[in-house]
């Protein structure tokens, strides 16, 4: 029993550490030869700003660093495209003044804003923003797919912080977090609330190719007003989602989650995202138990043979991913569910990701028991989130994805 107990204090301990091997390669059409950082992560979003639209990006670097010093570390360009395969002559490109556009930190990520012209007679076209770190001279190319002319209400309004300057860019906040919706011009309307309570399933096996298994009817639990401009908190965690009108059929999603996501902590909670790594058997054991602390240390302990170091070791390297997953995937349900968060914790940072309007392709090349392995993500409209893809499964992952498995359950995958 001791040894049960010192198992899963050290698994909640190492539970919050933050994952720092970043692989990530945005890249895109005639964008894919440019060199592409190994340490950012990035994410965007826009908003339309009248004339302009306002572009934001989001980026993480992994090593400490004050805001002050990477203001002065950090070198930003963007260029407009009117779409991902062009090979004309960018329709805008300039340089983002940090002086005049003040970078913004939020818990460790940095946040950029410009604004991009509208261009006559274009619906849309993508931005293409290039950070530079003269540190470590590195550099990633972020993709940031824009619309010109849009009825989309998430194109004019987004949450903040409760100061309204600072941008939410992720689809999740914490319970009891005050934030604001608004739009660039302030304006003041009244937003339709919906509150669904629902816990989504995790994604199927990437060699599930039968037929989907329907999702439950969504039930709304509760309808409220949200004003924008004003500081409102969402203390239930759920699934909100906020129109202007019932007429519209894409709306704002945003979840809501308790105060550690994106990390995990609760046992009940841990023992989910292990289904990507255990058998049936294992998986039911895992979501009967009544004793999710002492069915998470039996289970660590069991695959890893009653090694204690390389079970401390894995618990590490697992649920960076997992928190990782959750930053940079979650959508209407945790990262972690999503078809991207499962590949990415499975099979880690993609050698190189090739994005167009419609897709994602990841690409693996960096292991021994295969060349190389494409997992392409599919984008599908969804009324909660712009950025919901499905994987595109086939019964051939089998050769790679159960080594895989296998090497975790061995102690053999290392997180940098």
């Amino acid at each position: 029993m001791k040894q049960l107990l010192y198992l899963f204090v050290a698994l909640i301990l190492l539970s919050g550490c933050t994952a720092t091997n970043s692989t990530v390669r945005p890249s895109a059409g005639n964008q894919e030869n440019r060199v592409v950082s190994q340490r950012i992560l990035t994410k965007s979003k826009f908003l339309d700003n009248g004339n302009t639209l306002r572009v934001y990006v989001n980026f993480f670097l992994d090593r400490p660093s004050s805001l002050a010093e990477v203001s002065k570390e950090i070198v930003i360009n963007y260029q407009l495209f009117a779409e991902y395969n062009s090979n004309k002559q960018a329709l805008a490109s300039g340089n983002v003044n940090i002086s005049t556009n003040p970078l913004l930190e939020d818990n460790g990520w940095y946040i950029a804003s410009f604004d991009v012209p509208k261009p006559k007679d274009l619906f849309t076209g993508v931005v293409f923003t290039e950070i530079r770190d003269n540190r470590t001279n590195n550099k990633t190319i972020n993709d940031c797919y824009v619309r010109f002319q849009s009825g989309k209400v998430g194109d004019y309004y987004m949450f903040f912080d409760k100061t309204g300057n600072k941008p939410i860019l992720q689809s999740f906040i914490n319970a009891g977090d005050s934030v604001m919706l608004k739009s660039l011009d302030n304006k003041s309307i009244l937003f339709k609330t919906m509150r669904y309570k629902y816990d989504f399933d995790p994604a199927l096996s990437p060699m599930a190719t039968g037929q989907r298994v329907p999702q439950k009817s969504l039930y709304t639990d509760s309808v409220f007003s949200i004003q924008t401009n004003k500081v409102i908190q969402l203390n239930i965690e759920s699934l909100y989602y906020m129109t202007r009108d019932t007429s519209e059929a894409f709306g704002i999603g945003l979840m809501v989650v308790d105060k550690r996501f994106p990390r995990m902590t609760r046992p009940e909670n841990l023992v989910k995202p292990l289904i990507y790594m255990s058998t049936t058997t294992e998986a039911a054991d895992l979501r009967s138990s009544h004793e999710p602390k002492k069915a998470l240390d039996n289970y660590w302990l069991n695959i890893m043979q009653g090694n204690q170091n390389n079970a401390k070791r894995t618990i590490k390297a697992f649920y960076q991913r997992v928190e990782q997953a959750n930053k940079l995937y979650s959508t209407y349900k945790e990262g972690w569910k999503t078809d991207k968060g499962m590949v990415w914790i499975i099979m880690g940072d993609p050698t190189k990701v090739v994005r167009t309007k419609d897709k994602e392709i990841w690409t693996y090349t960096r292991n021994s028991q295969y060349s190389e392995v494409n997992f392409t993500f599919n984008r599908r409209a969804n009324q909660f989130t712009e950025d919901h893809y499905e994987l595109q499964r086939y019964a051939e992952y089998q050769s790679i994805w159960y080594p895989t498995v296998d090497q975790w359950r061995n102690g053999d995958v290392v997180v940098k």
